[in-house]
Formats: structure tokens, C-alpha cells, sequence
């Protein structure tokens, strides 16, 4: 029963995701619609017309509360997922660029290292920690190649005053990438808490419930008018998902493809 959970749905495939998320709440309106014309009379719910109004005015004032909470929220999340990605691959380009710069027989393996390196920990980044990101589940086996990144660049000895001048850079390219790698890995952490969740989806229920204790004219229209608050409902619902859960999903928000530029340094 994973699939129903949050990190589920986000992980599920887009049309999947659609009809759960979107298509879900809009059944379960027309099946309230039904069950509530089943037990009430169209007298019974013009009694309760003005009551029921006023409730429902203020679980729907909830539900913006708490939908706009989701939603900034998750928009948090994923820019922030974003940022340290970009900032991770960027810190990798400066250093791949930084590799020329140590020219010279004497540094040719210098050189070889330092794109070995470079390859390796985008390998892993790929092959190790992008995995145990979309399962939403904390991952270091990517530590021993940032550690070989690492030295081999810190623990070159440049020789020229450009090349002592850039070292200076260089150690502030691997702090970032240190930073941002951190960052990347700690993202499960800061995604929605599971009772924040389990407020939206109980409010969201409650807004599509709730608005058939009291009826319209119509019951075409009642009907219609329900289903589009279910729609409205589903919708608020996907887009935070998507966002909360930016590794996960087909297609997902966020993909390793600097990294699979990067393995290819030469």
C-alpha cells in the first residue's frame, strides 16, 4: 500500500498520478452527491441551505489555510532541491575546467586523476545516491569518491603563481560542492511532515464532503459544480506532491543529467 502514501503517489507514473490524485477525489464527490441525495429530501436540504453555507464558508477558509501551507511548503522543497543541484554541478564544471590549468609533463597524471575523479564521483552521484533519493531513503555510498575528488585536488602542489592562485578557488569549488552535496542528500528531510499530509488530505475530503449538505436548484448542476471543486481539490494536491517530491516520479522534476554530462570529462 505504499502507492497511497505521499512519497508514493509522487513516484507514481504521470497518468497514474493523474487518475489517483485528480480522477480520485472526483469519484469520491459524485459518490457523496449520490449518497446524500439517497438519504435527504430536497426540503431537508433547503433548511439547511443557510446553516450549511455558513459551515462550509468556513471548512473552505480551512482548506485555503492549509493548501496554501502545502503549497509554499512544497515549492520551498523543490527550489531548494534545485538550487543545490545546480550549485553542486557548477562547483564540478569549475574544477573540471581548473584541470588544464596544471599543464605540463610533470603534472600528466596530476591531470588524469583529477578527471578520474571527477568521473567517478559523477558515477556515483548517478548510480549510487540518485537511486536511494527516489526511494526517499538516506544514502553515503558516494562518500569514498568525494573523498578521492577531494584530494585529488587539494593535495596538488601547483608551481606557477596561476597555479597557486587558482588552488585558492579550488578550495572554495569543493567546499561548494561539499555544501550542495549535503544539501542533495538531505532533501528527504525537508519534505512535508507526514501529519501536515494527513491535515491536507483530511481537509481536502472534508471540502468535497461537505458541500452537499446543502443543495442548489439543480441537482445537474450541484453535480457539476461538485465535480469541479473536486478537480480544484485534485489539482492542489498533485502539484504539491510533484513539488514535495522532486527525485521521484516519471518524469520527475529533477534529473541527474549534469551528472551524466560530467562522467563524460575528458
Amino acid at each position: 500500500m505504499d502507492f497511497l502514501l505521499p512519497h508514493g503517489l509522487a513516484g507514481l507514473p504521470a497518468w497514474a498520478g493523474i487518475i489517483v490524485t485528480i480522477g480520485g477525489p472526483v469519484v469520491l464527490a459524485l459518490i457523496f452527491g449520490r449518497a446524500m441525495y439517497a438519504l435527504f429530501t430536497p426540503h431537508e436540504f433547503a433548511t439547511n441551505a443557510a446553516i450549511g453555507a455558513v459551515k462550509y464558508g468556513f471548512v473552505v477558509e480551512i482548506y485555503a489555510v492549509v493548501a496554501a501551507l502545502a503549497l509554499v511548503g512544497s515549492w520551498d522543497t523543490y527550489q531548494t532541491s534545485r538550487d543545490t543541484l545546480q550549485k553542486e554541478a557548477s562547483g564540478l564544471y569549475m574544477l573540471a575546467l581548473s584541470v588544464d590549468t596544471f599543464s605540463g609533463p610533470d603534472f600528466a597524471e596530476t591531470r588524469k586523476e583529477m578527471r578520474a575523479a571527477i568521473r567517478g564521483y559523477a558515477a556515483a552521484v548517478v548510480s549510487d545516491d540518485w537511486p536511494a533519493m527516489q526511494a526517499g531513503t538516506p544514502n553515503t555510498a558516494s562518500d569514498g569518491a568525494f573523498q578521492r575528488l577531494t584530494r585529488a585536488f587539494l593535495d596538488v602542489d601547483g608551481v606557477s603563481s596561476g597555479q597557486q592562485a587558482l588552488q585558492q578557488k579550488i578550495g572554495d569549488w569543493i567546499g561548494s560542492v561539499a555544501e550542495a552535496r549535503i544539501g542533495r542528500l538531505s532533501v528527504t528531510s525537508r519534505s512535508l511532515a507526514g501529519l501536515i499530509w494527513l491535515l491536507v488530505i483530511t481537509v481536502s475530503v472534508a471540502v468535497i464532503a461537505f458541500q452537499w449538505f446543502f443543495n442548489g436548484g439543480s441537482a445537474t448542476m450541484h453535480y457539476a459544480m461538485g465535480g469541479v471543486i473536486a478537480l480544484i481539490v485534485g489539482a492542489v494536491l498533485l502539484v504539491s506532491l510533484k513539488l514535495a517530491f522532486p527525485y521521484v516520479g516519471d518524469p520527475a522534476l529533477l534529473t541527474p543529467r549534469p551528472f551524466l554530462s560530467l562522467m563524460e570529462v575528458s
